[in-house]
């Protein structure tokens, strides 16, 4: 079991002890399983599964499309692919990511919940969350390619599978048509 110094060097980006990598690999190998048992959506998709974690990675986790040329060399040509860097990635967030960038294109449920979601957000909302990203995050692609890769996905996935903070908090980013949808998806994905 690691100490109470392993834990507290590891959240301060200093190398672990054996046992504490040993138990941080193990939960990241098992995530992906874990997402399946507690989203049955999950369970007959095929997906391939990298638990590579990185505390100076910015990023939680990385989907890698079917059709994506440039990916890790871990990840098979036309296969999906998901890679987890932060040990606090949860189930729900191997959903999101999914759902998002794959779910939406290929489930004809999903592409038509997001198809009504897009026809009922506003391109001042749009407009809104790219000068967010491009002040705070950096952003420096335009903002079509921005909202077709990066700022759809994250709208849809704010709320529905609780990335936008507490219940409340959420719902105030969006207007009650979105919500509706947003809610008609949770069922659908079962997302309590």
């Amino acid at each position: 079991m690691p100490s109470d110094a392993d834990v507290i060097g590891v959240m301060q980006g200093q190398n672990a002890s054996p046992a504490f990598d040993f138990l941080n690999t193990q939960k990241g190998d098992s995530l992906l399983q874990e997402a399946q048992k507690q989203y049955p959506y999950l369970a007959d998709k095929d997906i391939v599964y990298k638990y590579t974690p990185d505390i100076t990675e910015e990023r939680q986790l990385e989907f890698v499309r079917p059709d994506e040329t440039e990916r890790p060399e871990f990840f098979p040509q036309g296969k999906i692919g998901i890679q987890v860097f932060n040990p606090s990635v949860k189930p729900i967030d191997i959903l999101a990511d999914y759902v998002s960038h794959h779910g939406v294109e290929n489930d004809p449920q999903l592409m038509q919940f997001y198809q009504q979601f897009q026809n009922v957000t506003s391109p001042e909302q749009m407009a809104n969350r790219y000068a967010f990203h491009k002040e705070n995050l950096g952003e420096n692609r335009d903002q079509s390619e921005w909202q077709r890769m990066t700022g759809m996905p994250e709208l849809f996935r704010g709320y529905t599978f609780k990335q936008f903070g507490p219940e409340e908090e959420a719902k105030s980013y969006y207007t009650p048509q979105q919500l509706e949808i947003l809610d008609k998806v949770r069922s659908y994905l079962n997302v309590k």
